[in-house]
C-alpha cells in the first residue's frame, strides 16, 4: 500500500515532519510505503502513485489537496490540527473550502478528543469517520552534547521553548514574564530554539533578545540534538495560542522534564495543572509558576514523575502504529486500493 502524506508548505522541520517520519519508519515493516512531501513540492505523479492521500492540516493543506484526490478518485485522509478546529472551521471566510475536505475524507484524524468533539458539533456527518490517535514518542537518543556545547552555563536555570518562529507559537509570550522572574532570580534564562517560519516574528524576537542577556535564541537545531537540549534544560515550555498536541512537550515529558504551557485546548488535553505540568493563563501566572519551579525542587520532582506516568500510560509507539495501520487498511479495503 502506498500512502502519500502532504504537509504544509515551507516547513523544513518541526512536529509534522517528526510525526510523519515516525509513521514512515514504523509502518514500513507492515507493507505500508509512505512518501512525504510538503504542499509546495508535491506533483501529479505523486498523487497518481498513491493508494491513499493523507493531508496534514485542513486549512493550509487539505482544502487544496482534496481537489487532487477527487480528480484522481483516491481515498483521502485528513489530519486536523487545533488551529483548524478552533479557528478556521467556524470562520465564514474559510469554512466552505475546509468543509469540502472534511466531507470528502474517508478518515479524519485528531490528536485530542476535544478537537474531535468540536468537529462533530460543527459538522455532525463527520463524527463516524473521525478518530483520536494518540501520538507515539520516539525521541532520538541525542548527539551527546552538553550545556557548554550550546553556549549555556551550568549554574543557569533554563526555560526552553522549542518552536518554529510563527505567530501561532507566540515565542515572545514568555519573554516579559520570564524577565520578571529573572529580576528576582538572576539564574533564570529563556532559551528559544526553532526555524524561522515568519520574518516578522523573527524580527520581533531578534529585537527583544538583542539587549536581554537573560534570553538566547539558538536558531534551528538539528533534530538529532533536540534530546540533548531537553536534558540540558530545567523546564520545557509551550506558549502557543492554539495547539493540537505539542511534540516538544511530549518529548520533554518522556524524559521526565517539568513542563509549563499556555492554558489552551491541546495543552489542556495533555497537562493536568499541578500534576504532570503547569498551565498558565496570564503573564503574571507564568511568572509566579516559573518562580515556583526555580525555587521548589519538590514541585519539579512531582511534575517530573507525573510526566513520566502520562507518557507510559497513554503515548506508546505501538498504539499509534497499530491504530494507523488499522485505519489505512480499512480505508483501502473499502475503496478498494489498486
Amino acid at each position: 500500500m502506498n500512502i502519500l502524506i502532504v504537509l504544509p508548505p515551507n516547513q523544513p522541520s518541526g512536529g509534522n515532519w517528526t510525526y510523519s517520519g515516525r509513521l514512515q519508519r514504523n509502518l514500513r515493516p507492515f507493507g505500508i510505503n509512505i512518501t512525504i512531501k510538503p504542499l509546495d513540492q508535491v506533483s501529479e505523479p505523486d498523487f497518481a502513485a498513491a493508494d491513499i492521500i493523507h493531508s496534514y492540516n485542513a486549512y493550509v493543506t487539505g482544502r487544496h489537496i482534496v481537489q487532487h484526490a477527487k480528480r484522481h478518485a483516491k481515498p483521502f485522509v485528513l489530519t486536523m490540527t487545533g488551529t483548524d478546529v478552533n479557528e478556521h472551521l467556524g470562520h465564514p471566510d474559510t469554512t466552505e473550502t475546509m468543509t469540502e475536505a472534511v466531507d470528502y475524507a474517508s478518515g479524519i484524524v485528531f490528536l485530542t478528543a476535544d478537537a474531535k468533539e468540536r468537529l462533530a458539533t460543527l459538522r455532525p456527518s463527520a463524527a463516524d469517520k473521525s478518530h483520536v490517535i494518540n501520538l507515539g514518542i520516539d525521541l532520538p537518543e541525542g548527539a551527546g552534547k552538553k550545556r557548554a556545547d550550546f553556549g549555556l552555563g551550568d549554574n543557569e536555570f533554563l526555560f526552553l521553548l522549542v518552536a518554529g518562529l510563527r505567530p501561532v507559537k507566540r515565542p515572545l509570550d514568555a519573554f516579559e514574564p520570564l524577565k520578571q522572574a529573572h529580576a528576582k532570580l538572576p539564574q533564570v534564562r529563556f532559551v528559544l530554539v526553532g526555524p524561522v517560519l515568519d520574518e516578522n516574528v523573527q524580527a520581533e524576537v531578534e529585537a527583544a533578545f538583542a539587549d536581554s542577556p537573560f534570553a538566547r535564541y539558538l536558531g534551528a537545531v538539528p533534530y538529532e540534538e533536540i534530546a540533548d537540549l531537553y536534558r540540558a534544560s530545567d523546564v520545557v515550555m509551550n506558549t502557543s495560542s492554539s495547539e493540537g498536541l505539542s511534540h516538544a512537550l511530549l518529548e520533554a515529558m518522556s524524559i521526565g522534564k517539568p513542563v509549563l504551557a499556555s492554558d489552551v485546548p491541546g495543552n489542556r488535553d495533555l497537562i493536568q495543572d499541578g500534576e504532570n505540568g503547569f498551565l498558565y493563563d496570564s503573564g503574571a501566572e507564568l511568572t509566579e509558576k516559573a518562580i515556583q519551579l526555580v525555587t521548589d525542587a519538590d514541585v519539579r520532582e512531582k511534575l517530573s514523575q507525573g510526566s513520566l506516568r502520562t507518557i507510559a500510560e497513554h503515548y506508546s509507539l505501538e498504539r499509534e502504529r497499530d491504530t494507523f495501520l488499522e485505519m489505512y487498511r480499512s480505508i483501502c479495503k473499502a475503496a478498494p486500493c489498486v
